[in-house]
Formats: structure tokens, sequence, C-alpha cells
């Protein structure tokens, strides 16, 4: 890992868990309002069709914005390279991969179509007419996968404290309160 002195390492670890867990309930939020009895609330007759098509784009925004910094910004502070210290970044890598079912130039593959997105669509608007937007399977095995090696092998006992242990009951509880709020306005 690289050391900032600013910056404890507990408090690095924290951030990733922070920002995986951001990218889990933004997911949440947009899925579910695509699913079939929230689909209306995006399209007209709705009463607010913009602003739940702007809410929506937000989320996939902040998705795709959290995965890079996880995997597709390898100077940035969050991605893996720079914090996994427990195993090599190869063996890490290797994990991460097989967990996936991907080979290495897939995955290379996903986060160039995670990182186009972002700075062609997100970060700026370029000359690119349509952009392709992922279903986010992989992102979220591979939020999953770094989240739960972050837990078992990087953090201490209290590192984390208040933050969730496991994404998946975090991600439930998420598409439950998007379901009822989605659920009240339709």
């Amino acid at each position: 890992m690289v050391d900032n002195p600013h910056m404890p390492g507990k408090d690095r670890l924290r951030g990733v868990v922070i920002v995986c867990c951001s990218f889990a309930r933004n997911l949440a939020y947009y899925r579910v309002a695509w699913e079939e009895e929230y689909r209306h609330l995006l399209n007209l007759p709705s009463p607010y069709p913009n602003f739940w098509r702007a809410a929506n784009n937000k989320l996939l925004d902040m998705c795709v914005l959290e995965w890079c910094k996880l995997f597709a910004d390898r100077q940035g502070k969050h991605h893996w390279s720079k914090i996994v210290t427990s195993v090599s970044t190869s063996v890490f890598e290797e994990h991460l991969l097989r967990h996936l079912g991907l080979e290495a130039d897939a995955f290379k593959e996903e986060t160039r179509g995670m990182r186009h997105l972002r700075d062609k669509f997100i970060a700026h608007l370029d000359s690119d007419y349509t952009g392709t937007i992922p279903w986010l399977d992989v992102p979220k095995k591979a939020v999953r996968f770094y989240h739960a090696h972050i837990v078992s092998h990087e953090a201490n006992a209290g590192d984390l404290a208040e933050l969730p242990s496991d994404l998946e009951p975090e991600y439930k509880q998420t598409e439950d309160e998007a379901r009822a709020v989605y659920q009240r306005n339709s």
C-alpha cells in the first residue's frame, strides 16, 4: 500500500469500504427503478418523469464513478493495487478474475467500457452521440469481491467500525428502501 502521511492505513481502508458501499447503494436504487412495476415512473405520462429520469441517471453516474475509483484509476488512492497488501497484486488479480469468471482481457474490456462511459458521458460530454450503458453485473461482483477482501484480509478488528462487513444485506436493505419510495410514487 502506498502510504500517505496525512491518512493512516485504516482510514484508507475505510475510504475503500465507503466507496464500495456507495457503489452498492446507488446500484440498488438504480436497478429497482428499472423493475417492471416501477419503470413507468421513468416515462410519460408519469407525473414527474424528468425528475425520475434525472435521479436514475445520476445513480448510474455514481456507480460508474465509484467503480472507476476502485478498478479503473490505477493511480487513484482507492484502486485495489494501491490498497491490497495481504497478497501480491498478481494473486489478488488472479483471485478477482476467477471470482468473476473472466479472463484478464475480458476484465480489461469491462474496465475500458466503464472508463469510456465515465470519460465521454459523465465527466465530460464529448463528441460521441451514444454510449453503452452496462447492466453492471460484473462491476457489482468485482466490488463485492474487493469489499470482502478488505474486510477479511486487510482490516484489523475495529478498523471498519460502523461500516458493513457484508455488502449483500446492505444491498438488499437499499433495494427494499427504493421499492418503498417507488411504490409510494407509483
